[in-house]
This record gives structure tokens, C-alpha cells and sequence, in this order.
């Protein structure tokens, strides 16, 4: 068992070999070294199995200070249940979490835990970049909107904006094992993760800061993209109503033309440009004003 320490970077992967290989460089140039990195290989399968125990020894042979722990799982537990694996084998006092094909900017993890150390927060979200793989800015996601902390106004910035990308979320071990971590579904899981954390009533930060560095892929790529991406936001557009109660008009309107953006966006990228023009279209006319100040604020730096 690795020695006890401050923060623990959980990374899931699964047929990625020079995207981890960038992943892990990130968290070796961290400033902040009192953590461990928990790797786990959902591939089961043995020549990927091999290919990524191939990365693990190069690296430890590259950072013998750092602490990593390699985790097989047999069979596949999918993206929630990978990420499940790691929380509970989970050493340090507070979790985070790094995608295979995303990285870290070096200070993220010291800024974050001291954030959350020097409030005492349950957990905490920052912003992120969004890259095309060419490395052509995406969008500049801030949390803009969060105005209060109290458990009401964070579920109705949740349904109408999604406080979403476990790359940016950091959880005290305690919180997560209380909250029972991930749900078991791995389109939205972490839609539904930051709904349990708001409802449990933990105390939550923001820190207005970017230090992820996320990547978008064009085409359907993925459970995150593609098809996978836009039944995972229609289920999810439904399953919102059931906090209507909660929003005013304009409030609704505005979900409901954020729900019909994102479609436009994931049409885009798989270069459905009928279809991107639809919901663009239905974007555009549900809420007129708030459309067009989402999309500056897409590429506001």
C-alpha cells in the first residue's frame, strides 16, 4: 500500500497510449509532490493491458519519486466504474481526477488543495480550457454564474449550466465515500456526481482560476462525443424538468436554449450541418439574447 498523503489523482484509461503518456508528464510537473496518482487500465484486454504497463515502467523509471499505482480491472467497468476503483483505493485526503487525453497546468493541484484546505470545502470546481486536437482553442469555460453557494441557487446553476468535468472538481475522500462516489452510468456521470454533492449539502468552493487543459474531439469519438454525447444531453434535458419548480421563465428559457446549443455544437463536430443548423436555429429563437452572450463568452480568454 502507497504511504498516506495530501491529494490523490485519479486517471481511468482506455486505448490511449500517447495521450496518457502526456497526461502523466503533466502530473510529474506539478509544484505540488505530496500526492499519488492512481492509474487505472479499464481495457481488459492483454496487448493494451501490456502497452499501458509499457507506459507505467517508463514512467516510474523516468519519476522514481513519484507515487503511482497501477490498477488492472478484468473486466471493464466503464468510465464511472473505473473512476469508482480509484476513489476507493484512495490514499489521500482529497481526490481529483485527470482524463487520459487531458493534462494539467503545473500549479492546479497545489491551488486547488489550498483553496479547498484554507476554507475547510467539501469540494470544490474550477475552469477549464476546451482544445481541438490540433490545438486550436475550443472554448474557455468560467463558472461566471456562480453568484451564491447555498444549496438551492448551486442545484439551479447545475440544471441550467452543468458544473461539470471531473478534471476541474476536487473532493474531500470523506465527502466522496459519503456522497458513495460515481453513479453507475457513464454518459453524464458527472452531471449526476455534482447533483449528489450539491444535495448531500457539502460545503462547496469555486476557484476562479484555469488550470485544465481539455481536449475536444471531432466526430464521434467516444462516449463523451458523437451520438454517444447527444442522447446523453437529450436524456439529460429530461431528466432536468423535475427541477422546473425551482427556475423562473427566463431561467427555463435559458436551459432550454443552453440543451439546444449543445446539440447544435455536437452536430458541428460531427459535421451534421443539417442538423447543426437546426438546433443552432431553435437555439437561436429560444432565447435570442442569451444565445448570442453564450457564444461570446465561448471564446472570451
Amino acid at each position: 500500500m502507497n504511504k498516506s498523503c495530501k491529494v490523490s489523482v485519479i486517471t481511468a484509461t482506455y486505448r490511449r497510449e500517447n495521450e496518457l503518456k502526456r497526461a502523466l508528464q503533466s502530473l510529474a510537473e506539478q509544484t505540488f509532490k505530496d500526492m499519488e496518482i492512481i492509474l487505472v487500465d479499464d481495457n481488459d484486454l492483454p496487448d493494451w493491458n501490456e502497452t499501458v504497463l509499457a507506459v507505467v515502467k517508463q514512467f516510474k523509471e523516468q519519476f522514481p519519486e513519484m507515487q503511482l499505482n497501477y490498477i488492472q480491472n478484468h473486466p471493464s467497468r466503464g468510465s464511472a466504474g473505473a473512476r469508482n476503483v480509484g476513489i476507493y483505493a484512495a490514499q489521500g485526503d482529497y481526490i481529483t481526477f485527470l482524463d487520459d487525453d487531458d493534462v494539467y497546468y503545473p500549479e492546479k493541484i497545489a491551488t486547488q488543495y489550498e483553496f479547498m484546505n484554507a476554507q475547510s470545502l467539501d469540494y470544490s470546481v474550477t475552469d477549464l480550457d476546451l482544445y481541438y486536437d490540433d490545438d486550436s482553442l475550443s472554448e474557455h469555460r468560467t463558472r461566471y454564474y456562480i453568484k451564491k453557494a447555498d444549496q438551492q441557487s448551486l442545484i439551479s446553476y447545475h440544471i441550467m449550466h452543468h458544473i461539470t468535468c471531473p478534471n476541474t472538481m476536487m473532493f474531500t475522500r470523506d465527502y466522496l465515500w459519503k456522497i458513495e462516489a460515481f453513479p453507475p452510468i457513464d454518459m453524464g456521470d458527472d452531471f449526476y456526481l455534482m447533483e449528489k454533492a450539491i444535495l448531500n449539502g457539502g460545503k462547496f468552493g469555486y476557484l476562479n482560476r484555469c488550470d485544465v487543459k481539455a481536449y475536444v474531439h471531432r466526430g464521434g469519438v467516444g462516449l463523451s462525443g458523437g451520438q454517444g454525447k447527444i442522447e446523453c444531453q437529450k436524456n439529460l434535458f429530461e431528466y432536468k424538468k423535475k427541477y422546473y419548480h425551482l427556475l423562473d421563465r427566463k431561467s427555463i428559457r435559458f436551459t432550454k436554449m443552453r440543451h439546444h446549443a449543445v446539440l447544435a455544437f455536437a452536430y458541428l463536430r460531427m459535421e451534421k450541418r443539417g442538423s447543426f443548423l437546426r438546433e443552432a436555429i431553435a437555439s437561436f429563437f429560444t432565447a435570442p439574447l442569451a444565445c448570442i452572450q453564450l457564444l461570446i463568452r465561448r471564446r472570451k480568454k
